[in-house]
């Protein structure tokens, strides 16, 4: 929607609330309490839906601009009955959406003519449900025609094939051929990378030829299933126009945005923060947006503690003089404390859940809650995106996505590259850090942290003029590298 369209939408709501006013004036001789109920709601509902509208229509890094994918496909040589498949993958939605990209840009490296759309292996509905071996479609998460859409537009030389069963009369296709990527690579950059991508299409060729030496064609194609490639195609062999773009073709299900949407205007109504959607990138000066990734899963696996987090999150807010921080968390303990010590400083936490706990929000919560805890977790990336700051911490990968999604923006619609170029590593070395084992805060190490009030100077892994993501500077590397915005 146009600014120009934006505004008429206003004025149609402006006039629409005026007509039901004078509508109720003049046919009836008494106006009921009611009646002044009914008018405020469909105000008020109007001014919801013209919101919500314009969030789904806009995004922090602008308009999608596909010029550099479709120059990449015009200059590909494509191969006839190549067919590429994506193995679903496990995890987050981080990971998922960074195996999906990988394993388009693989196919079109190798000239596929062909790509199955890829399903998903659920993690359950709640975080005590995480591993299972349940698949499901591609639309638990994306937005499948806008998906089909974007890249159909950018490289119409690829076929797609809606699911891997559509193959049953291609019996040629019956047993995949199943390949990792990263093991037609000769070196590797922070242990997963391709140092040298630009052999990796050779290198695809020979393998191929030599598993299978049978002829293929468009009447008797092949399957190649790729092992779920996680961080491994660098972002730094791309135009940067293409990178900062690339990830856009993967958009959240509808519903999913039109919830985020909802919780930026309870959030916008609630704290009085004056959102002016007219305006590109992200907006200073609103909320601080922070993932409390202290989960039972985290916690199992050692990863940074409850203090330090907070800290980090707490002293970054308030260095940067925000007053409301939109909190993530798998930890509802956690979350209560974190609240309260906010409030001590006169910073205000809120959640999606708080937000939408209002009875003008009734529907969206009921709608809300029927969602698994990842689908969930997708209201929350797309709110995290529109942070005035981000914070996040390093062993999170949805945490990296949030951060460099919004570097674009620091890149003013281009990808401006981090660390090494050219699947180099960063300026330290890795062999300097590479046998460095992490080290694990123990309760002394948390007694030495300074509080909120203190010159706290937490390490870095990450950080650009939005964003920070908290952890020692060796740590991350590979997705800075490979990590798609």
């Amino acid at each position: 929607m146009s600014p120009h369209a934006f505004h008429i939408s206003k004025l149609a709501i402006i006039i629409f609330a005026i007509l039901s006013v004078a509508y109720l004036l003049f046919s009836r001789q008494e106006i009921t309490q009611a009646d002044y109920h009914e008018i405020y709601r469909v105000a008020v509902s109007g001014k919801k839906a013209a919101f919500v509208e314009k969030v789904l229509e806009t995004e922090i890094d602008g308009a999608i601009d596909n010029s550099a994918l479709v120059e990449l496909c015009k200059r590909k040589v494509w191969t006839p009955g190549l067919i590429f498949n994506c193995e679903a993958p496990k995890g987050g939605v981080a990971n998922v959406r960074n195996v999906f990209l990988n394993c388009v840009r693989y196919a079109i490296e190798a000239g596929a003519t062909s790509f199955v759309v890829p399903e998903i292996i659920s993690r359950g509905t709640t975080l005590s449900t995480l591993k299972t071996d349940i698949n499901v479609p591609f639309t638990y998460f994306f937005d499948l025609e806008h998906f089909t859409a974007s890249l159909s537009e950018a490289c119409p030389q690829i076929h797609i094939i809606p699911n891997r069963n559509d193959l049953w009369d291609q019996p040629s296709t019956g047993k995949a051929i199943l390949l990792s990527p990263q093991d037609l690579s000769d070196t590797l950059v922070a242990q997963t990378v391709l140092a040298s991508p630009g052999t990796w299409s050779s290198a695809f060729k020979t393998h191929l030829n030599t598993t299978h030496p049978t002829p293929f064609s468009a009447s008797i194609p092949i399957l190649v299933s790729l092992e779920t490639p996680l961080l491994q195609f660098p972002l730094s062999y791309d135009d940067t126009l293409l990178v900062a773009n690339f990830g856009r073709m993967l958009r959240f299900r509808e519903d999913v945005r039109r919830l985020a949407a909802t919780v930026l205007y309870a959030m916008d109504k609630q704290f009085g923060m004056g959102f002016d959607l007219d305006l590109a990138g992200v907006r200073p000066g609103l909320f601080y947006g922070a993932h409390l990734r202290t989960a039972p899963d985290a916690k199992a696996a050692g990863w940074t503690p409850y203090a330090r987090q907070a800290e980090n999150y707490l002293t970054h807010a308030r260095g940067k003089e925000l007053s409301t921080i939109y909190l993530t968390t798998g930890n509802q303990e956690d979350a209560k404390t974190f609240t309260e010590t906010a409030a001590n400083l006169s910073i205000s936490v809120t959640t999606k859940e708080d937000l939408l706990a209002g009875k003008r929000f009734q529907r969206e919560l009921v709608e809300m809650k029927s969602l698994t805890w990842d689908q969930r977790g997708l209201i929350d990336y797309e709110v995290l995106l529109r942070s005035s700051v981000f914070g996040g911490t390093h062993e999170s990968s949805f945490d990296w996505n949030v951060a460099m999604r919004r570097h674009v923006v620091v890149g003013d619609g281009r990808w401006a590259r981090i660390g090494g170029g050219g699947g180099e590593s960063k300026s330290y070395k890795r062999d300097e850090v590479e046998g460095n084992k992490k080290k694990r805060l123990t309760t002394e190490d948390e007694k030495k942290v300074p509080g909120v009030n203190g010159d706290y100077r937490s390490r870095q892994s990450f950080k650009d003029d939005l964003s920070i993501v908290f952890g020692p500077p060796e740590e991350g590397e590979m997705f800075e590298l490979s990590m798609w915005p």
